[in-house]
């Protein structure tokens, strides 16, 4: 034998309780005009149809004043984050979510005008709303992920941050993903659930950065000629900053930082603009093998090692 379908969060008992009123309003309906003559029949319905068509046009004027007020609050809402600047992103989340909301309450009052037992669409509503949340958890949790990320900003439009064992500029925050353009040209979305929980490093919060070189060279290479030849690559470079810049930073060094039994590991920091980052690294990288051999500064194999750590 077939069970009826079980729906959670509506109450059989309800159910059975709103089907026995609906048949015993329609038996005494159906008796009440049984018993009358055609012109009392007619009289009736067309009052039933006159009082029908009051709460309609009730209806209809509930509708057009709520969307009205609905439109008012969420310009009012428009008008609020345009003025604290809030970002593009959430604040076309909030008017959605807003809209939503508001349009159900206001559907809820019209069909309560309307006469209609509610309980019974709450009860859908739940349900379905139930359903829907187990089937899209994880939507769920990359949209909700999206909405910590839009509210904290730990990362805007336009930062290189490394997130995920990924690396690149943040081209767009959306609610479900974030998009990185690698230095490459890739694209990568992220999805939020997994980004609003890890790690990130983002090389944009700070207006400035250390360079730092590992240099290997053979051991009995002179410090002094090696540290020197250094500070007049940084003091040659603009780029490069020091106390006296505009910039927060602090003065080049260099020390050696290991000793072999064959080699010397020199090791040198300076500090750049983070924009300037990439660039001077690159530019005093080729410098740096390019002249040291020619200076007499070699590798324990006859070729300079540099690491960038």
């Amino acid at each position: 034998m077939n069970r009826p379908l079980q729906i959670p969060g509506i109450d059989e008992e309800q159910i059975a309780e709103t089907d026995s009123l609906l048949r015993a309003n329609i038996a005494d309906r159906v008796h009440d005009l049984a018993g009358m003559t055609w012109e009392e029949r007619i009289h009736l319905i067309l009052n039933d149809l006159w009082q029908f068509g009051l709460k309609v046009v009730v209806v209809v004027a509930i509708f057009i004043v709520g969307r009205w007020i609905i439109r008012r609050i969420t310009r009012g809402l428009d008008a609020i984050f345009e003025k604290r600047h809030v970002d593009h992103s959430l604040r076309t989340f909030v008017h959605s979510l807003a809209d939503i909301i508001l349009y159900l309450v206001l559907f809820y009052l019209m069909i309560a005008w309307l006469g209609i037992n509610t309980s019974l669409f709450v009860a859908l509503f739940a349900a379905a709303g139930l359903a829907i949340g187990m089937a899209m958890s994880g939507v769920f949790q990359n949209f909700a992920g999206g909405v910590m990320i839009l509210l904290l900003k730990p990362f805007k439009d336009g930062d290189y941050i490394e997130v995920q064992g990924q690396a690149g500029t943040v081209t767009d925050i959306r609610l479900f993903n974030t998009v990185l353009k690698t230095v490459d040209g890739k694209t990568i979305l992220l999805p939020n659930g997994s980004v609003s929980t890890s790690i990130v490093n983002n090389y944009n919060v700070g207006r400035v950065r250390r360079l730092e070189w590992v240099i290997t060279l053979a051991a009995g290479t002179d410090f002094e000629g090696v540290r020197k030849t250094l500070m007049g690559y940084f003091a040659a470079e603009p780029r490069i900053l020091s106390p006296t810049s505009t910039l927060p930073a602090a003065e080049p060094e260099v020390v050696v930082s290991k000793l072999g039994a064959g080699s010397l590991e020199v090791t040198a920091w300076a500090w750049v603009a983070s924009g300037d980052y990439l660039a001077v690294l690159h530019s005093l990288n080729e410098r740096i093998y390019r002249e040291f051999p020619g200076k007499g500064f070699d590798g324990p194999t006859q070729a300079i090692i540099v690491k960038k750590t």
